[in-house]
């Protein structure tokens, strides 16, 4: 076990946020859970994979969607100071069982719904298996007419039980037989797998100090908290650090009640938003989008929404704008903020709020997080000059995982000790101190000379009232690189739309960042995260 230097893990900052106070901390198919409740089952949890041999520095895959049993895994797993592997639940088996291997997991949590797809994979390892169910936290005649149709189910999982399988509801009902030694701050809490929109998928490691360090940063944005007064709508899943440390960690450590929607609709969102006191959302902006063109979008129930935040791709300002007037008409005192992040710095690191924004930008740095624009040779460039974002702050990443599990992979260390995550993202920082992001460095495209900025198209199209969706990429004709813009509409003129769009391009941009070539999809493809899937463009 890492030596203790007396900072909490997630574990004990969430209790120590709560103080002793007991709260509605989760809503799960209209069940109502106490904040009390959950921490017995974390509790219970942490007891079971101890005595099942779970020590600090093991790994524990996740493998559930957004509900009660993922929320009382992970905080389970970092009571005990073992590394949740938070895996996206529709990964294909065989990735699924290559994933596990890779961080040396010694067992899984798996909805049984899911397990008979993956039983042929699971039966070929060692691993422990706990299987959740929907009935887990069902009660009275809706627990029995959930468990009947489960018990058909897991008979074809009867294989897995015994040895290394076990239900979560006996999982819960365990009691400790010994202490369990406490896990320091600074140890690795979660893996988590990035999202691969341009290259190669790489796993993040984050420890409890970073999570922990987030949290305390995102409630200075903020101070009208009502412990146990406000509900927060858990969109994003736990595989996205969005979803984990803010969606999450930000809204229990705060006496939010947790309703976590499994699988993301429109129509899920604004049924919980009609009848629960929801305040606080954070999503991707393919999210917001669909909520917005929902045909029930509109309407009083938009009045409690308070603190909205949209990150993770590109967010267009017609979008914010439109979003946001629906919300004022409501009497909302909420606004959606774009902002910026990346799981290398546990998700968010700047964002615009309502008392600082600025139109078009992702907004300031958070409290003591250091953002700089870089060139090529790690120089600090002036203002309103390209370069590509770094962050300093105590939200970074221990590094990536590697087969030598290298200290500080992926993190550059300044002269003076200082430790940079190199984002990858190009930017620049305006004389008012507003970020501006300019796109994915590996996605800048030179044309003639020019350095073309795929953003900056994406932006200028997406201003037109009839594109959805916009994502540029480099084609090739003849050995020479050209733009090539693909494009979703809102209305159904295909083909008025591509001339329309060419034209104003050549109008309202320079030359060279014209698109030669104009696509109509229905949808722009999207990667597990809900990121544009730039690559299955190319």
């Amino acid at each position: 076990m890492s030596k203790i230097t007396g900072s909490p893990n997630c574990y004990e900052f969430l209790v120590n946020c709560a103080n002793g106070t007991d709260f509605d901390a989760v809503i799960q198919d209209e069940q109502t859970i106490k904040f009390s409740r959950l921490l017995k089952d974390i509790d219970s949890t942490a007891d079971f994979l101890y005595a099942k041999g779970i020590r600090c520095g093991d790994c524990f895959t996740i493998f559930l969607p957004n509900c009660t049993q993922c929320f009382v895994a992970f905080y389970a797993l970092n009571k005990i100071g073992a590394i949740a592997n938070i895996v996206h639940p529709r990964t294909p088996p065989e990735v699924l069982r290559s994933t596990m291997e890779v961080t040396r997991s010694k067992g899984i949590f798996i909805s049984d719904s899911l397990a008979v797809k993956y039983a042929k994979m699971l039966s070929h390892t060692d691993s422990l298996c706990i299987f959740c169910s929907d009935s887990d936290y069902a009660t009275g005649f809706g627990h029995t007419a959930i468990r009947v149709k489960e018990i058909a189910k897991f008979r074809g999982l009867g294989h897995l039980q015994g040895k290394n399988g076990y239900r979560y509801s006996t999982v819960i009902s365990s009691e400790a037989f010994e202490e369990i030694p406490r896990s320091d701050g600074s140890n690795v809490a979660a893996y988590l797998h990035g999202g691969g929109t341009t290259g190669e998928s790489k796993t993040i490691k984050l420890s409890s100090n970073a999570l922990n360090s987030l949290v305390e940063k995102i409630r200075k944005l903020d101070t009208g908290f009502h412990n146990g007064n406000e509900c927060s709508l858990i969109t994003l899943p736990m595989f996205h650090a969005y979803g984990l440390d803010v969606a999450l960690h930000f809204s229990l450590c705060n006496g939010f009640c947790c309703i976590p929607v499994p699988h993301f609709s429109a129509d899920e969102v604004i049924r919980h938003i009609k009848k629960r006191n929801v305040t606080f959302m954070v999503g991707v902006p393919n999210m917001y989008r669909k909520i917005w063109e929902h045909k029930d979008f509109d309407g009083k129930h938009l009045a409690k929404l308070r603190l909205l935040f949209c990150g993770g791709d590109l967010v267009s300002e017609q979008l914010l704008m439109d979003f946001n007037k629906t919300l004022k008409k409501n009497n909302s005192s909420g606004k959606l903020m774009r902002g910026y992040g990346l799981t290398e710095v546990c998700s968010v690191c700047c964002t615009n709020t309502p008392a600082n924004t600025k139109p078009n930008s992702i907004g300031k740095p958070l409290d003591g997080i250091t953002m700089e624009i870089w060139d090529n040779n790690k120089q600090r460039l002036p203002v309103n000059t390209v370069g590509e974002i770094a962050v300093k702050s105590s939200t970074i990443m221990e590094g990536y995982l590697t087969w030598q599990d290298l200290p500080n992979e992926g993190i550059y260390i300044d002269p003076q000790g200082g430790k940079w995550v190199l984002t990858g993202d190009l930017g620049y920082i305006d004389e008012d101190g507003y970020m501006f992001f300019t796109g994915r460095k590996k996605r800048l495209i030179i044309i003639s000379g020019h350095n073309v900025y795929p953003t900056d198209i994406e932006n200028e199209v997406m201003s037109l009232p009839y594109v959805k969706e916009a994502c540029v990429v480099e084609a090739f004709s003849n050995n020479k690189p050209f733009i090539k813009l693909f494009v979703s509409l809102n209305s159904t003129r295909q083909g008025a739309a591509v001339e329309a769009i060419k034209k104003y391009c050549s109008e309202n941009l320079p030359l060279y960042y014209s698109p030669r070539e104009v696509v109509v999809l229905p949808e722009l493809p999207r990667t597990q995260l809900g990121k544009i899937d730039i690559i299955k463009l190319h």
